[in-house]
């Protein structure tokens, strides 16, 4: 058992064992028992006939509550079998006809609470009340009609049942029916309201119980649901960063491993030229670092961080230039009319043209050419990026191609990439000008 059930159980046994003293007290002194330590008058006598037969009987009378004090401590865990027990011992009470109620009778409420407050079926729990109040109008009721045929029960003179029975019957033949009901009502009522009351205060704090234990999981269901939502969008921009750190970072690098293979091949010949590769080698570095710097300040989130407008086709011919300025031909084609297409399309547009052109400049042949396509047609936007090389085998999709068909995917359009039919290496895709439902994602 946990530390903290264990004191749990133990303090609900100290408050139990404390109440049991309490009303095992309070009905010493509320009741007649201690009459059973001196003498008792002659009318007690004229009932039981010797003080012994009157000290026993109180203490069977005491003994009868037993049951109720043992209802307390077991209301917890079987809440239906204390009621039960509390019940019995409250009938063994009512039906003396000498001793009052003590109040350990009290029991029977406090059980009563603890089982309409219990996990039990609200049908069960009214049945129980229900009979709990028809057994005591019933006792009611045969006490009243006790009261009619032989007067008080001490004072009643001897006679046969059969004589009670027919006495019985003709006070009610006489007209005497209806006081005995109303009188046996009005002994029932106060017991019966009481029982009521307390089923009603317990019902109420049940349901209460259980609307806040729906809020509860509800909001423990929004929560988790919150959780997973915030692991998702993490997971997505880690993506996202991902793809953008791979796009810049690589095609900054191969545009600087092509200016300096480049500038070593002229060192001894042209040394004028391999100045200017070596000037655009730190030109491309330095542009690769600020962008770099730019998506972890970004993932990073810092205050004040500098913030830059993200690449779109509008940018396209510096991509182009510095590709050419590394010594690679490119021959840059627009078709249709340019129209201004949303953010997250032309970003997608400049990143499938930057990865294509950094592949061609680590895998085409030397001296290979390359061209750059853009057909802006009422369908979307078409791009189409392929080098003159020779022919290539289908190529193994890394990250970089594995990034823009994400991108491409997501957007609703289609990608290619493969050999192209006169040599070479293609890549054409075609984004729709209408995007999907979370373009936000792929940005």
């Amino acid at each position: 058992m946990p530390p903290t059930t264990l004191r749990v159980t133990v303090r609900r046994l100290w408050l139990d064992a404390m109440l049991i003293l309490v009303l095992a007290a309070a009905t010493l002194l509320w009741s007649d028992s201690l009459l059973m330590f001196g003498r008792p008058d002659n009318k007690i006598l004229l009932v039981f006939g010797s003080v012994d037969a009157w000290r026993t009987h109180v203490i069977w009378w005491c003994l009868a509550g037993v049951p109720a004090a043992v209802a307390l401590v077991l209301r917890h865990r079987w809440p239906l079998t204390a009621t039960l027990m509390a019940a019995g011992s409250v009938g063994a009470h009512l039906l003396d006809p000498v001793m009052k109620s003590p109040p350990m009778d009290v029991a029977v409420l406090i059980t009563m609470y603890a089982l309409a407050g219990s996990a039990h079926a609200r049908r069960k729990v009214i049945a129980v009340l229900v009979s709990a109040e028809a057994l005591l109008f019933a006792w009611c009721l045969a006490k009243e009609i006790g009261m009619v045929v032989g007067g008080p029960s001490n004072a009643r003179p001897p006679g046969t049942d059969y004589d009670r029975l027919s006495n019985a019957v003709d006070a009610i033949v006489h007209g005497q029916a209806l006081p005995v009901l109303l009188n046996a009502t009005k002994g029932a009522a106060v017991p019966a309201l009481l029982l009521a009351a307390t089923w009603a205060v317990a019902d109420s704090a049940r349901t209460r119980r259980a609307h806040l234990a729906t809020l509860q999981a509800r909001a423990d269901d929004l929560e988790r649901e919150q959780q997973q939502r915030t692991a998702l969008a993490v997971a997505t921009e880690r993506s996202r960063i991902t793809r953008e750190l791979h796009d810049v970072v690589a095609h900054g690098l191969s545009v600087m491993v092509v200016q300096a293979q480049g500038g070593r091949a002229m060192l001894a010949r042209q040394p004028e030229r391999t100045e200017a590769a070596l000037t655009n080698i730190v030109t491309t570095g330095r542009a690769s670092l600020a962008e770099m710097r730019r998506l972890l300040g970004l993932a990073r989130t810092e205050p004040g961080a500098e913030l830059a407008p993200q690449p779109s086709l509008a940018t396209l011919p510096e991509l182009v230039d510095r590709v050419r300025d590394s010594g690679t031909p490119v021959d840059f084609r627009v078709t249709g009319e340019p129209a201004t297409l949303p953010a997250v399309i032309e970003l997608a547009a400049y990143r499938i043209v930057q990865e294509a052109l950094t592949n061609m400049l680590k895998y085409a042949t030397p001296g290979a050419g390359c061209t750059v396509a853009l057909d802006f047609g009422p369908a979307g936007l078409g791009i189409r990026v392929a080098d003159s090389g020779e022919p290539v085998p289908p190529p193994s999709h890394g990250n970089g191609l594995r990034g823009i068909t994400e991108r491409v995917h997501a957007l609703g359009g289609d990608l290619w990439a493969g050999p192209a039919a006169g040599g070479g290496f293609e890549v054409s895709a075609r984004l729709p000008v209408a995007v999907g439902a979370s373009p936000e994602l792929v940005a």
